[in-house]
């Protein structure tokens, strides 16, 4: 293997680790688990619609991870889950009252830090950033599916 590109994986999939503690560590000091931080983050940062599938599908988690924080998350009163009229059985997450000012309160501030790290950042940077990753990311799919 070429060394400088050893080298320049193990600073992604470190940088990558040290966002991961960062995450962390906030979860900590909000009182929450890791996962939840993705999961109150498209609560309360969208006005969207969510069910536990899309959680599942756009935050790269588990249906039996979604499902425990989900659950975890009615149990606290901080949501319910809603009848979608018109279909089978799908169900939307609602924050409740308690839970939107829980997330005012206790975990707004992860995703108001974000922005303003993000504001703070040279918009190229981030551009360049996000095409790199997405560029890595599929390679890497393509790499492991043809192993």
């Amino acid at each position: 293997m070429n060394d400088e590109l050893k080298k320049q994986i193990d600073v992604i999939n470190q940088r990558l680790k040290e966002l991961d503690s960062l995450y962390h560590i906030a979860a900590v000091k909000s009182g929450i688990s890791d996962g939840e931080i993705s999961v109150w983050s498209m609560l309360l940062t969208t006005d969207k619609e969510y069910s536990q599938q899309d959680l599942c599908e756009l935050l790269f988690l588990s249906k039996q991870t979604i499902n425990s924080i989900i659950s975890g998350l009615i149990k606290k009163g901080y949501i319910f889950l809603e009848h979608v009229s018109g279909t089978r059985n799908r169900k939307v997450i609602r924050l409740s009252d308690e839970g939107r000012s829980y997330g005012e309160k206790n975990i707004m501030w992860i995703f108001e830090a974000e922005q303003h790290a993000m504001e703070d950042t040279d918009p190229h940077e981030i551009g360049a950033l996000i095409s790199m990753l997405e560029k890595y990311i599929n390679n890497l799919k393509k790499e492991f599916t043809e192993n």
